[in-house]
């Protein structure tokens, strides 16, 4: 049996709620409502990745946009409650394929027998394939990128909301999987996986300097054809002398 695939695309327009149209004005008689919501979190998230959440303001957005700043404030309230609709939409996507992904393995080799690399592929592939959908995509894992690096329980509760049940998951099968790792080698490790795909797929590294022009970050399937083994290589070295405690 091949593991279930589910693109990014049908996730999302499978968990759109049609709503009725709205008449908005003059800028919006002919949009519907669920329109007008999309095309402000499409601009959104855009000018989130560009500008970071402290500088993105409502006027920005709006301008971009090209509504006004009232159904801003009529669809989301607040820049908080804007910026966390923008993350999660795309957040809940990953999550979705990778729960997929895993019960499908689960279902070809058996719950506690699924091998190491159909693992880590399952987990890292989702995110890798979100950053190849167009401009909002590579968004999407840039903000990803600047949640997980800035400090405070709001970040931490979005990721949280996003991807807690999926990460458990993969994180009870990471150390099935690797009986030779204490579990906190194996959380270690899955950590070190996690900030290496954020950086790979949000191709802000410094790759082509380096490389003189050989390698780009833009390259995403060679990103996963090296970043893979990478992985592998980690969960499958032997703990520290300390055993990782």
């Amino acid at each position: 049996m091949q593991a279930t695939k589910l693109s990014a695309a049908d996730v999302l327009t499978s968990s759109t709620t049609p709503v009725a149209d709205v008449d908005a004005g003059a800028q919006g008689s002919r949009t519907s409502k669920s329109g007008v919501r999309e095309r402000l979190l499409d601009t959104a998230e855009l000018l989130f990745a560009e500008l970071g959440y402290a500088a993105c303001t409502f006027r920005s957005i709006a301008t971009q946009s090209g509504f006004n700043q009232g159904l801003l404030h009529y669809y989301f309230a607040s820049k908080q409650n804007l910026f966390s609709e923008v993350f999660l939409r795309r957040a809940h996507v990953i999550a979705a394929q990778r729960t997929l992904l895993l019960d499908a393995a689960q279902e070809r080799f058996g719950a506690g027998k699924v091998p190491l690399e159909v693992l880590v592929r399952s987990f890292l592939t989702p995110a890798l394939e979100m950053a190849q959908q167009g401009e909002g995509g590579r968004a999407f894992v840039r903000i990803h990128s600047q949640l997980r690096g800035e400090a405070g329980d709001p970040g931490l509760a979005l990721r949280r909301q996003a991807f807690g049940p999926s990460t458990e998951r993969y994180v009870q099968a990471l150390c099935v999987a690797c009986p030779h790792l204490p579990a906190q080698t194996v959380y270690w490790r899955f950590n070190f996986m996690v900030g290496s795909y954020l950086v790979v797929s949000s191709q802000a590294g410094r790759l082509k300097d380096y490389s003189g022009g050989a390698c780009t970050a833009s390259n995403l399937q060679a990103a996963m054809d090296q970043l893979v083994p990478f992985a592998l290589a980690g969960f499958l070295a032997p703990p520290p002398a300390d055993g990782g405690i």
